[in-house]
């Protein structure tokens, strides 16, 4: 799970600000929503709702995850500046940008960060908690210098963690390149059980959904796994879509009918699949590599007791991004994962954002999942639904500086509706509108009305 997450001079971030998801002990409502911190007597939400003005700087908490993920799972390719996106109305130019992350692994906390500046790593670090709960640090690299911890105060697998790490400092990292890049390089049982833990999270348990972003293998997951496909048909349903279930047709074509450089891709061991559309895919046929498999999403409406078929691409611009949401509440529901959703309420209606969300929160309570959204969607801002330590806002200072703060460190009445106050401004967040008359008289003076 995230327990909070860092970022300096990235983006409309100038100064460190810091999204924390640490529950207020004095917050009672919902205890559902928390999960056990390992090794303290603290909680981590599950859920964070993210508020802001357009341009206030929500999308770019997430760009900042993103930007930090990327970097260690697919790096910078050799003698490539380091592609940052700075604060730019920072006095100095030269400032390095910073990231860090504090997770929970199976009941053992890592602290994990970097800076870079466009052309290296300045620093990078990693620490974890011992059985005991003490952070033990186990490793710290100042540009090519490289200090490691004593790791068999960590875990079990310790010293071979320590093995692997005393060969890559060996083998020397570019200075574009993060250690931790080249460890997620290695085959996972050469990896060790600790530094697996680390690669694991940021690889397999942290998806960051963007708005235009679609799941990946969305129409393989559906046609294998029918226990899925169920869900999401029954989902679809039961909120007013006028879909009753969904179907994945298969056709076979000659692989010498399609672009040869299409049918190399497919044949690559990389590649399982190639998506054409959000309802259309292309893979190999396992039983006869001449062949390839065209899959196509239909979804079938039932009228007046006869069934309709209709292609997915058909459906409104909403239940098409519902679709490639409701991975996020099955495998939520499932495995230990961590969404980040941006833009949750981009084409859907308020009452399907207030679903989606309402059913993550009661479908798993005090389990290790966690489902963090940005969104206008005031609908939301309700004490029935959240707590207001899950509630959270972005907001530009005088120097166009994203600065965030959390509901819960307000002074706000109990009794005060939530979706009103945000609406009249009381929390900060949302847009300054002024200036209309003005536009008004240059409109007119321009002959527009």
């Amino acid at each position: 799970m995230l327990i909070n997450f860092t970022v300096e001079n990235f983006r409309s971030f100038g100064a460190e600000q810091t999204l924390n998801l640490v529950a207020n002990k004095s917050d009672k409502a919902h205890p559902g929503h928390s999960a056990p911190i390992a090794d303290t007597d603290q909680k981590v939400l599950r859920t964070a709702l993210i508020y802001g003005a357009n341009a206030s700087g929500k999308s770019n908490l997430v760009k900042a995850m993103d930007f930090a993920r990327d970097m260690i799972l697919t790096g910078v390719p050799p003698n490539r500046k380091i592609s940052r996106e700075q604060f730019r109305f920072a006095e100095n130019r030269d400032q390095p940008s910073g990231f860090e992350f504090r997770f929970q692994v199976e009941n053992q906390i890592f602290v994990y960060g970097f800076t870079v500046t466009s052309e290296e790593v300045l620093e990078e670090w990693l620490s974890a908690t011992n059985e005991k709960g003490k952070e033990i640090g186990v490793f710290d690299r100042t540009g090519k210098e490289i200090s490691f911890g004593d790791l068999n105060k960590v875990g079990e697998s310790g010293d071979f963690s320590l093995d692997v790490l005393k060969a890559l400092e060996q083998l020397g990292t570019r200075q574009n390149q993060l250690l931790l890049n080249k460890i997620v390089d290695l085959d996972s049982d050469r990896r060790g059980e600790l530094l697996g833990k680390v690669v694991w999270w940021f690889d397999d348990c942290l998806s960051i959904i963007e708005p235009e972003s679609r799941f990946s293998r969305l129409l393989e997951r559906l046609d294998e796994d029918s226990d899925f496909c169920d869900f999401v048909s029954e989902f679809l349903s039961s909120v007013s879509t006028g879909i009753t279930s969904l179907r994945i047709d298969q056709t076979p074509i000659d692989s010498d009918k399609l672009p040869k450089e299409m049918i190399n891709d497919l044949q690559s061991e990389d590649v399982v699949s190639i998506s054409l559309s959000s309802s259309m895919s292309l893979s190999i046929d396992p039983d006869d590599s001449t062949k390839v498999i065209r899959r196509n999403l239909a979804s079938t409406h039932s009228v007046d007791g006869t069934d309709y078929s209709l292609p997915f691409r058909e459906e409104s611009d909403g239940t098409q991004q519902l679709l490639h949401l409701l991975p996020a509440l099955y495998y939520l529901k499932n495995q230990k994962r961590v969404f980040v959703i941006d833009e949750i309420d981009r084409s859907l209606h308020p009452l399907l954002s207030h679903a989606f969300l309402k059913f993550f929160l009661e479908s798993c309570p005090g389990s290790e999942q966690q489902l963090i959204m940005t969104t206008h969607e005031a609908h939301l801002l309700d004490t029935d639904l959240l707590r207001r330590d899950e509630i959270w806002f972005t907001e530009k200072d005088d120097s166009q500086q994203t600065h965030l703060h959390s509901l819960s460190d307000m002074s706000v009445r109990k009794d005060l509706r939530l979706e009103k106050g945000y609406l009249q401004g009381r929390f900060g967040g949302i847009p300054f509108i002024g200036g209309m008359d003005h536009l008004k008289e240059l409109v007119e003076h321009t002959g527009g009305v």
